[in-house]
């Protein structure tokens, strides 16, 4: 998921007819003084509550809040647990499972759940092309519910990733008897929405707020929270300045510098968390001048000299990560190279040996284009392709939203001028960057992901057939990069059963990415979070020991928070102590989340599903 951060919310409740649907919340929970309200601030603002389309992190805490996984994640190590399934039985040969789904769930306006949902909403996201959700979902040939609390998945070929071993199909799973009603359920706005998690998404003012509320029809633990409103601000100063008011309860941060002013307020705590997390620099590899193939057209202006793996092989020497970290991070994070974060599977991890790292090397890179045959014909200073033909000057757009992207382009830019690249640098609102980006009208961008724990998912968005396909349409491929061999080893890693040969196919990909260079991953990067010590207590941190304190990979986090004086000491809730979660009945927690020694890493949002970070500026 994009990385994104920073939102809020207020206000009451209505229903929503939608093509003569009622998408209908079942209640209009009541204003009171003694409702237990929640607020959350940020630099994020929302795209969508739709979950055909969501791909930033920060839509991914609503989605996590209102709707159920098939197995979610859990709270110390975001091992696989049961969620609405809550048994899976596989065949022999590996392409048939059989899911047993609880039957105690009601969805938030009285209709039951039931497996039904389970099959519809996995068979739609796959035929409707859903953003995200379809990457995990391009195995299965069908679903099937065979009652109320059965369904039956088959897979196009053997594999281990639909056995709930680990939480890999990250796909919520929405209600049927509503979302059926749509022909093009990607234009469905969802708001307010019918859900069955504790909590509800009743209200959204754009750059002001989003408004959750209880959900009624809720039977898992009792929240404390009645109401969370996301509070949307312009920029982390005021963000900054609204927490020690006491206005907000708690805030995520990308600038480090504004989060160490926080460290020495009063009444304020902070927390550096480690989670999967990477900012980068992304070349157009060659929009307009790829092959066809499959639904993809050639588009864009990208610059010719992209598609050369010299000039972006020189680009990535020329980025001196370990100065980002300590100029830019201040010193949070860690310098950045594969695609896939310190904090992963275990095994899963490729780094490259000093004999294949392309490090910060000027005269390398300098030595590497003149040898291609980019030569300044003019002495301006900046190279021409061979032949003396276009002069490589590069268009360069960052995120005001992030401040880091925009404070690391001076840096990058000097050093690219350093090897005789220039760049022309653009801020603009993370929506423009990505209709840029699907329109291939690019050269360089700045932006980050928030890959799941498992790689396929973070592999998976640089195959030939994520490329964004005609100009319009979004793909998650935003660099254009097409390697046959890539794609075939994709295929091979999701179809091995063996644990430990699929993580040297994991790594092989790894590799081959490094090396064509579509991507110069600056930073891995933390979540910086800071909150208010005299209104909440009972964050939990996932993964811990020090991770998200809301966290979009499950509901626990947000369970466990009440305002101060609230509970019992020692119990599910405070600070540090885990909620324990349902039995896993017969699901193994596959998936251990390896922290590295010396890690200081990364990230704030936990959507861990490859979410886009975003931020501020589209408010």
């Amino acid at each position: 998921m994009r990385s994104i951060w920073r939102a809020i919310a207020i206000a009451t409740v209505g229903a929503l007819l939608l093509g003569g649907v009622t998408t209908g919340i079942a209640v209009a929970q009541e204003e009171t003084d003694e409702n237990v309200v929640f607020t959350i601030g940020s630099t994020g603002e929302p795209t969508t509550f739709n979950p055909f389309k969501i791909y930033l992190a920060l839509e991914y805490y609503f989605m996590a809040w209102t709707y159920h996984l098939p197995i979610t994640f859990g709270v110390e190590e975001l091992q696989a647990v049961p969620d609405f399934v809550t048994d899976v039985e596989v065949s022999e040969d590996g392409m048939t499972f059989t899911y047993t789904v609880r039957d105690d769930v009601v969805w938030s306006d009285g209709t039951p759940m039931t497996a039904e949902d389970l099959a519809w909403t996995m068979t739609n996201y796959l035929s409707a092309s859903a953003y995200l959700p379809v990457g995990y979902l391009r195995l299965m040939e069908s679903i099937v519910a065979i009652d109320d609390t059965h369904a039956v998945l088959t897979s196009t070929q053997p594999t281990s990733l639909y056995a709930g071993d680990i939480p890999y199909i990250y796909a919520y799973i929405l209600p049927a008897h509503i979302w059926s009603e749509f022909d093009r359920p990607k234009k469905f706005e969802n708001l307010p929405n019918v859900g069955s998690g504790p909590f509800l998404i009743a209200e959204y003012q754009t750059g002001q707020f989003v408004r959750m509320i209880r959900n009624p029809e809720w039977t898992g633990d009792e929240p404390y929270i009645d109401e969370i409103i996301w509070r949307l601000f312009k920029n982390e100063d005021a963000l900054a300045e609204s927490l020690k008011a006491g206005e907000v309860d708690f805030a995520y941060f990308l600038a480090p510098n504004i989060f160490n002013s926080l460290l020495d307020e009063p009444n304020i705590g902070t927390e550096v968390g480690t989670i999967p997390s990477f900012s980068e620099i992304g070349l157009n590899t060659g929009s307009a001048f790829q092959d066809p193939l499959g639904d993809f057209t050639p588009h864009g202006d990208g610059h010719p000299a992209l598609q050369d793996v010299n000039v972006r092989q020189a680009i990535r020497m020329a980025i001196d990560s370990e100065e980002l970290v300590e100029k830019v991070m201040l010193g949070y994070g860690q310098p950045g190279d594969s695609i896939i974060p310190p904090v992963s599977v275990p095994g899963a991890r490729w780094e490259p040996p000093p004999e294949e790292r392309l490090g910060w090397d000027i005269p390398g890179a300098n030595a590497m284009l003149d040898q291609a045959g980019y030569e300044d014909c003019d002495g301006d200073g900046v190279r021409e392709m061979p032949g003396c033909g276009e002069s490589l000057v590069l268009r360069y757009y960052v995120r005001p939203s992030e401040q880091t992207s925009v404070d690391a382009a001076p840096f990058v830019s000097a050093w690219l001028e350093d090897i005789g690249i220039r760049t022309e640098v653009t801020a603009m609102s993370s929506g423009r960057l990505g209709d840029e980006i699907n329109a291939g009208t690019y050269d360089l961008f700045s932006w980050g992901w928030i890959p799941d724990p498992d790689p396929a998912s973070a592999l998976s968005w640089f195959i030939c057939d994520e490329r964004p396909p005609d100009g319009k349409s979004y793909g998650n491929n935003d660099a254009y990069y097409c390697n046959p061999e890539y794609d075939r080893l994709y295929q091979e890693q999701l179809t091995e059963l063996d644990v430990a040969r699929r993580m040297e196919i994991v790594q092989e990909m790894q590799r081959i990415f490094y090396e064509d260079a579509a991507y110069s991953v600056m930073f891995f990067e933390p979540v910086m979070q800071a909150y208010r010590t005299d209104t909440f207590e009972g964050y939990v941190s996932q993964p811990q020991p020090q991770g998200d304190l809301l966290s979009g990979y499950s509901r626990d986090a947000i369970l466990s928070i009440r305002p101060v004086g609230a509970g019992a000491p020692g119990e599910p809730g405070e600070p540090g102590v885990a909620p324990t979660g349902p039995e896993t009945r017969g699901i193994s927690a596959g998936v251990w989340i390896g922290i590295g020694a010396g890690v200081v890493l990364l990230v704030v949002i936990v959507l861990l599903v490859r979410r886009r970070r975003l931020g501020e500026d589209e408010a």
